[in-house]
């Protein structure tokens, strides 16, 4: 292989000459060496590039205002202020909102919210302990989150009714755009931690040193996962020669049934009835088989087939079929003593 020379790195001085003279034709060039060398630089080289990069366009600029969010230092004050009040940056307002003196902030309340939003505005204004938090702009994890992080009281009570009104409002929600679920091997339960963002929400709860709390969340919880195993639902899912994504998304619908039956009468609503009947009819269709008439077209179980066919041929059928059926026939027990328990529902 032939020898190749390694450039050697030019002076920042120069590189900084060059991107601040727009007729060099070296900018771009100088840009690009300046921001990988960055973080490896001294302060003072590092402010002088900072302030240059804030008289630039805007992606230098927000470049810059990154690196004095986490780097701040008073001299930046008066370039950011000017910058500020003249672009409204939402890149430039997370440093506003984080360095500038707590008047100024307040002055600005209304802008620095329309650009960068609630939550990390109310976690500064919440420092002041006579600051009235607005809960209708906050999300429940976030709310949560600027209490505990201005060190702020949540009664036990009011935790409990955040953790469970957000589960119902999954609940409510269509099993296939739920994301950020943990996967398990098949024949699992499933958690209300698998959700993730619950899991979040009981973390932060503990966090708050609300462990009463924690504590019932986790025995409801275990009360869930012991009916669920009791029902029909998950052992018919075993039965089911399906993708992992598929399986994945019917634990998901059987959890979501089981935890919604499970939530105190005070947290469902009337107009729960529809999702709650779709979400009921995806649990339903799990398990049930599926048996093919001569045309090669399946059609779902029904008494009136079932009464009008041998079912032994038709287990026959599917065997010769599909061999996952026979590992299933084999590894599992058949029993027609199957118990229809009907659920007292809020509509």
């Amino acid at each position: 292989m032939p020898y190749q020379q390694i450039p050697r790195n030019r002076p920042i001085v120069s590189l900084v000459k060059l991107y601040l003279d727009k007729k060099s034709g070296k900018v771009s060039d100088a840009r690009k060496e300046i921001q990988k060398r960055f973080d490896y630089l001294d302060w003072k080289d590092q402010k002088r590039i900072i302030l240059a990069f804030l008289q630039s366009g805007k992606s230098d600029r927000e470049w810059a205002y990154g690196k004095i969010y986490r780097q701040w230092d008073v001299c930046y004050f008066e370039p950011v202020k000017t910058l500020w009040e003249k672009y409204h940056e939402n890149v430039c307002a997370w440093s506003v909102i984080q360095h500038f003196p707590i008047d100024y902030v307040r002055e600005n309340t209304s802008q620095l919210e329309e650009v960068n939003g609630y939550y990390h505005l109310c976690q500064r204004l919440a420092e002041d302990a006579a600051y009235q938090i607005d809960k209708s702009k906050l999300h429940d994890k976030e709310y949560l989150l600027v209490m505990l992080n201005t060190h702020r009281e949540v009664n036990a009570e009011e935790a409990k009714d955040i953790f469970f009104k957000s589960l119902h409002d999954y609940c409510m929600t269509d099993p296939e755009w739920i994301f950020r679920v943990h996967r398990k091997s098949r024949g699992g339960a499933f958690s209300v931690e698998d959700i993730e963002h619950m899991g979040s929400l009981k973390y932060i709860i503990s966090l708050l040193g609300l462990n009463d709390v924690v504590k019932f969340i986790e025995d409801w919880n275990e009360h869930v996962m012991f009916m669920m195993y009791q029902g029909e639902e998950l052992k018919g899912l075993g039965k089911e020669t399906i993708s992992d994504d598929e399986y994945h998304n019917k634990r998901i619908a059987i959890g979501l049934k089981y935890l919604y039956l499970a939530l105190d009468d005070k947290y469902k609503k009337p107009t729960d009835e529809l999702p709650f009947k779709k979400l009921n009819e995806t649990v339903e269709r799990i398990g049930k088989t599926q048996f093919w008439h001569e045309s090669g077209k399946p059609t779902p179980e029904n008494d009136e087939y079932m009464n009008s066919a041998d079912a032994s041929e038709i287990l026959d059928e599917m065997i010769t079929r599909n061999p996952a059926i026979a590992k299933l026939v084999s590894s599992f027990t058949l029993s027609d003593n199957q118990k229809t328990i009907k659920e007292d529902l809020p509509f």
